[in-house]
C-alpha cells in the first residue's frame, strides 16, 4: 500500500500505510531524535506494550528511521474523540463515564509504571475499528524534542504547564478533566470567542475558571469531579489519576472487573539499554528500519521554502507599528525585547501581518516575528528601534 497523508499535527506528519497486512499509522517527525530521547521512547514503549494487555493504551509498535527523520508506527484507528464529537455532538452521560473510567485506568497504570502522557486531549483519544476507545500519543520526551506551535491544544493544557512547560501527573489529571468536559459539552473548557486575539485566549486559560457544566442530565457528582480536575491552581487539583478512577468507577452504570494498577518497577528489564539509559547504536544507525519488511516508507513531501520578513518598525513614541510578510499563512508570536530587560512574547492570529506594540518612550527595542505552520518554526531577522543592538 502506498502511504497516504492522513494529516499534520503540531510537529509530525501522519500517514496511513500497512505492515504485515494490517493498517498502521506512521508518524514522521521533522528530524531525528537524539540518543537520550530515543532511549526514553523505547523504554516507555516497552512499558506501554505490557500495559496494553490490561488497560486501554495504544502503544507504539515500532520505531523506524527514514532518511534523516525518525518515525513512529502504531495501529491505525479510524476516528478520534474530536472527530466523533464534531460529527455527532456531545456523548451520552453513561458513555462519558465509561470512557473516563477507561482513560483514568490507562493514566493510573502508566503513572505507576513511570510514564507520563503530557498532552491528554480529545485528539489523542482514539477509537479502534472495534469501537474500543484507547489513549494514544504518550510521552513527554517526543513533545519536547521539536519546537511546536505554542497555541496547539492550549485549552487542554493546565496553567502551570502553559507557563513553564513542566509536566507531572497533575498535568494528565487536568487533561483528563478537559477531555471529559469536551465529551459532555461538545466544547473545549475554554472555547474561542469571536474577535478574541490568541493572547487574550491564553490569558483566559491562565487565569479564568472553567465554566461549570450546565447540561441538565449530567449528575452533580460528575460535573463537580470534572470541575475539581480543572482547578487552575495545581496545588488544589487532585494529583493522582486513581482519584478519578475511584470516583468514575462508583458512577459506572454496570459493574466492571477491578483494574489492578501495577506498582512502579525499580529496574528496567529491557535489554536494549546500557548504563545511563543510552539506546544501543544499531537502532539509530540504520538508513531505514521497520521490524516487518513490508511496511512501506512514507514518501517525502516536496520542500516548500517559507520566508518571514519583518519591515522596518515605525516608531510612534509610545508604540511601534510592526508589519511583516510571509510566503505561507502562519500563526505565532512577536518577540519584543527591551534594552536591559527580558524578552516578552505577544501572540498574533493566524494570517495576521501587522501589530501595534506599546513601548516605553526613549528605550531601545528589538522585534522579531516567529511563526509556525504546525511543522516548523520560522523566524524573521530581528529589527531594532532607537539604536538597540539585536542578537540573531
Amino acid at each position: 500500500m502506498t502511504p497516504t497523508l492522513l494529516g499534520r499535527g503540531p510537529v509530525a506528519v501522519v500517514y496511513a500505510s500497512t505492515a504485515a497486512g494490517r493498517p498502521v499509522a506512521v508518524k514522521v517527525f521533522p528530524g531525528k531524535f537524539d540518543r537520550k530521547t530515543l532511549a526514553v521512547i523505547e523504554r516507555e514503549r516497552q512499558k506501554l506494550v505490557e500495559l496494553a494487555a490490561s488497560v486501554p493504551v495504544l502503544p507504539i509498535d515500532a520505531l523506524g528511521q527514514w532518511e534523516d527523520k525518525h518515525a513512529l508506527r502504531m495501529e491505525l484507528c479510524p476516528e478520534s474523540l474530536t472527530t466523533r464529537v464534531k460529527r455527532s455532538g456531545a456523548l451520552d452521560v453513561e458513555d462519558v463515564v465509561e470512557l473516563g473510567y477507561g482513560l483514568a485506568s490507562a493514566l493510573a497504570a502508566a503513572h505507576a509504571a513511570g510514564v507520563l502522557h503530557g498532552g491528554v486531549s480529545p485528539d489523542n483519544v482514539l477509537f479502534r475499528s472495534s469501537g474500543q476507545p484507547v489513549l494514544s500519543d504518550f510521552g513527554v520526551a517526543t513533545r519536547q524534542a521539536f519546537r511546536r506551535n505554542p497555541l496547539h491544544a492550549v485549552e487542554f493544557v493546565p496553567p502551570e504547564t502553559l507557563r513553564t512547560g513542566a509536566a507531572d501527573e497533575r498535568t494528565d489529571v487536568y487533561g483528563l478533566g478537559a477531555v471529559l468536559h469536551f465529551a459532555l459539552t461538545g466544547e473545549s473548557p475554554h472555547p474561542s470567542r469571536i474577535g478574541e486575539q490568541p493572547g487574550e485566549r491564553v490569558l483566559r486559560v491562565l487565569g479564568d475558571p472553567v465554566p461549570a457544566i450546565s447540561r441538565p442530565d449530567v449528575p452533580i457528582e460528575l460535573s463537580t469531579m470534572v470541575a475539581r480536575m480543572l482547578t487552575p491552581e495545581a496545588a488544589r487539583r487532585p494529583d493522582k489519576a486513581t482519584w478519578a478512577l475511584e470516583r468514575l468507577g462508583a458512577m459506572l452504570p454496570r459493574p466492571v472487573m477491578n483494574i489492578t494498577v501495577p506498582a512502579p518497577r525499580r529496574k528496567s528489564r529491557i535489554g536494549y539499554f546500557v548504563a545511563g539509559g543510552v539506546l544501543a547504536a544499531g537502532l539509530a544507525a540504520v538508513p531505514f528500519l521497520w521490524p516487518e519488511s513490508d511496511a512501506a516508507a512514507p514518501q517525502p513531501l516536496p520542500p516548500q521554502p517559507i520566508t518571514v520578513e519583518l519591515a522596518e518598525p515605525v516608531d510612534q513614541t509610545d508604540h511601534v507599528v510592526l508589519t511583516w510578510t510571509t510566503s505561507q499563512t502562519l500563526d505565532g508570536v512577536v518577540v519584543v525585547t527591551p534594552d536591559g530587560q527580558p524578552a516578552r512574547h505577544v501572540f498574533f492570529e493566524r494570517g495576521q501581518t501587522t501589530m501595534r506594540v506599546p513601548v516605553e518612550p526613549k528605550r531601545g527595542y528589538c522585534f522579531q516575528i516567529r511563526g509556525t505552520n504546525s511543522e516548523r518554526v520560522f523566524e524573521s531577522r530581528p529589527k531594532p528601534v532607537r539604536g538597540a543592538v539585536c542578537q540573531r
